[in-house]
């Protein structure tokens, strides 16, 4: 599995990629988690970022951040 956090490097981004990489290692989840911070990918999303994807697809955008139980849900490690 491949996760993404896509964003300029904001606080928001930030936040969101370590609570993803928490989730991650917490649960056990097979997968590679990376922050792109390259901002002509960032600019796709902008307004609404951070973008949270989930094997290139979007599960979550926007500065409201999920809390860890909803994000292991969007990745699929609630069952973790």
């Amino acid at each position: 599995m491949e996760i993404e956090v896509v964003g300029p490097g904001c606080p928001f981004c930030r936040k969101l990629y370590q609570r993803t990489r928490e989730v991650v290692e917490e649960r056990g989840i097979d997968a590679e988690v990376r922050h792109v911070t390259d901002l002509k990918t960032a600019l796709r999303y902008f307004p609404m970022t951070p973008v949270l994807m989930v094997d290139g697809r979007v599960v979550h955008r926007g500065k409201r951040l999920p809390k860890k139980d909803k994000i292991a849900g969007l990745i699929g490690g609630d069952a973790g």
